[in-house]
């Protein structure tokens, strides 16, 4: 008589943030067309991990701040769809597209905010830095037309040293994925940008795999 297989172990992920949560490719497609990081992340999951059942919920909201609005859905998504085993978090974007004095600070307490959140939950976080954004693309910069523009991307700067330093110097409970580094635009080919961007703030569809890729190798060792 056949041994009875062990039931999988059930580890439930939840991914959160704006549009590059949500999957959005930019353009006139930006809300028409979602390939989500999740799907691929998914896909990883299962391959590698077999012996393990997962569910991966994708609660990105295109167009989301961070302050004011990811702050205060984050602990209703957490409470009516939670627990979860793993919080994947990514915002900033929209915030610095209207730079203001003091954003720098007031992002980086809304992002510590959301951390905050899993952990009190009972869940471990990945804490995703804010990647480079339009102000490199091409020409859009100069020509005036990126979304974000130079006080934006000094925000943007400011505010990934200071996860960093915070996730290095926090507990093992928040972990850090640092997207930005891994995952520029600046160093690319003109075909690698075309491959994997699509308007500078989001993007393609092998992008999002990619981005999938970078999250999947620095959360692996947590299941």
């Amino acid at each position: 008589m056949a041994a009875e297989s062990k039931p999988k172990k059930n580890y439930r992920i939840l991914a959160f943030g704006d549009s590059l949560t949500a999957g959005s490719i930019g353009g006139e497609l930006n809300e028409a067309l979602e390939k989500p990081y999740t799907i691929c992340l998914s896909k990883l999951l299962r391959e590698n991990h077999p012996n393990v059942g997962f569910e991966v919920n994708n609660k990105g909201i295109y167009g989301e701040l961070v302050c004011g609005q990811m702050t205060e859905r984050l602990p209703k998504v957490l409470m009516e769809y939670g627990p979860y085993d793993l919080v994947i978090i990514l915002g900033g974007t929209n915030d610095i597209i209207e730079a203001k004095k003091g954003l720098e600070d007031t992002l980086f307490e809304g992002i510590k905010s959301l951390h905050s959140s899993v952990i009190d939950q009972g869940a471990e976080c990945i804490a995703l830095t804010i990647p480079e954004t339009d102000v490199y693309f091409k020409d859009l910069r100069k020509r005036g037309l990126s979304w974000v523009k130079e006080e934006g991307e000094n925000i943007r700067l400011v505010v990934n040293d200071k996860l960093r330093k915070c996730v290095n110097e926090c507990d093992n409970k928040v972990i850090l994925c640092d997207l930005a580094e891994k995952f520029p635009q600046q160093s690319l080919s003109s075909v690698d940008l075309e491959k994997f961007w699509s308007d500078g703030l989001h993007f393609t569809e092998e992008g999002y795999n990619k981005m999938a890729q970078i999250i999947y190798d620095d959360m692996k060792h947590l299941i």
